[in-house]
């Protein structure tokens, strides 16, 4: 081809004409969330004709429910969470849909160590894959068995192996190796925050056309995979997976008795209910003008009994910088070790004496032994997730 050709056959690719076509706000939102899970497997921008291109040339019926799913994601959640409530089977895309969540409630802030996942929640979400993978029809390899791997701690076997020679055995290898040290905690853990990820990959990419025995396989591991579900909504939107028909507890309920008042030194611990935040406390402090302090909300009560219990005041300056509040350990002029305590969003401030601070931590620890308490407080649970 001539130059001149070559210029008038790129001058008529241009003048082409464009083609602009009118979707709907419920396709508009599809799209959307299409170019969000690609974008999340290329690991660069997607544009929205890519995203449409392979909405249109998709055949995988569970990626379209999927899409739809987190089109509206806390409606779609609910939906699941009634559907497992009733016992009834979910679909390959709605256990996805749980493990995208997982995916952002591990995820998210994971090198804040305020917010990191628990050990336990870690193993559950790689037994739950390690159940999955078992139901795979071939045991020896799938194009996803070097992913995996790598998302795992290291593994001296499949670190000799090529990518491509990496196979199930390896697999399974490495995921029990890493549920036995997460289990383990006299071994020095690490958190291998990529789990749910793993998860994540092996049920959106993979085809289980048994849907019973999906089910049967991860039904064990639903309250660990809600926990963390509802932990990634909470990060990624902000607000609790709560079903607007049924408030947390009944807490609006007049027929609710009122909750246990405790006393643990010269401190009171008191709880006042919430139908928006669940319910707050109130502690009561000692002295002539005897202040109180409330901490409001499942999220900074949370953290506030983290604190107590995860600060270790056996040494001096040892801080924690939460998402909610201050605190540091201190030595007084007798060398004996008190706390600094501040809110994040007041600026209020304490300074504990060490026997101050455990009166306050075993006052939590009895209020929370109360079955009334625990009870406001798992409903809770279900719609912030483990925080």
């Amino acid at each position: 081809m001539t130059e001149r050709e070559l210029t008038t056959e790129k001058a008529a690719i241009a003048q082409q004409p464009v083609i602009s076509i009118r979707i709907s706000e419920a396709l508009r939102l599809k799209l959307e969330g299409l170019k969000v899970l690609m974008s999340m497997k290329s690991g660069e921008p997607v544009s929205t004709s890519e995203a449409a291109k392979q909405l249109l040339e998709s055949s995988k019926e569970e990626r379209l429910e999927l899409v739809s799913l987190l089109t509206v994601p806390t409606d779609s959640l609910l939906m699941i969470r009634r559907k497992a409530d009733s016992k009834l089977p979910l679909s390959q895309a709605e256990w996805t849909a749980i493990a995208y969540f997982c995916l952002h409630g591990v995820e998210r802030f994971a090198n804040t160590a305020q917010t990191e996942i628990s050990y336990e929640s870690l193993a559950g979400i790689l037994e739950a894959f390690q159940a999955v993978y078992g139901l795979l029809r071939k045991p020896n390899k799938t194009h996803l068995d070097s992913f995996f791997v790598a998302h795992l701690p290291p593994d001296r076997q499949a670190e000799a192996k090529k990518p491509e020679e990496i196979g199930s055995d390896d697999v399974r290898r490495a995921v029990t190796h890493t549920i036995r040290m997460l289990k383990n905690p006299t071994e020095e853990r690490q958190r291998p925050i990529f789990v749910a990820r793993n998860l994540y990959f092996l049920l959106d990419e993979l085809d289980f056309p048994n849907i019973e025995r999906l089910n049967e396989a991860l039904r064990p591991f639903w309250p660990t995979l809600w926990r963390v579900c509802a932990r990634g909504h909470y990060f990624h939107y902000g607000k609790p997976l709560q079903d607007p028909n049924s408030p947390a507890g009944g807490m609006d309920a007049p027929l609710n008795p009122p909750l246990p008042k405790f006393e643990e030194g010269d401190y009171r611990l008191e709880f006042v209910r919430s139908p928006s935040e669940g319910f707050s406390v109130w502690l009561s402090f000692p002295g002539r003008l005897a202040p109180l302090y409330p901490v409001e909300g499942y999220p900074k009560i949370s953290e506030f009994r983290t604190i107590l219990e995860r600060l270790d005041v056996r040494r001096v300056l040892i801080s924690w910088n939460g998402r909610y509040f201050l605190a540091y350990t201190v030595a007084d002029e007798k060398d004996e070790i008190g706390v600094n305590f501040r809110a994040g969003d007041n600026g209020i401030t304490f300074n504990f004496r060490g026997e101050d601070w455990q009166s306050i931590k075993k006052l939590f620890r009895r209020a929370w032994q109360a079955p009334q308490v625990r009870r406001l407080w798992d409903a809770l649970a279900l719609e912030y997730g483990e925080l």
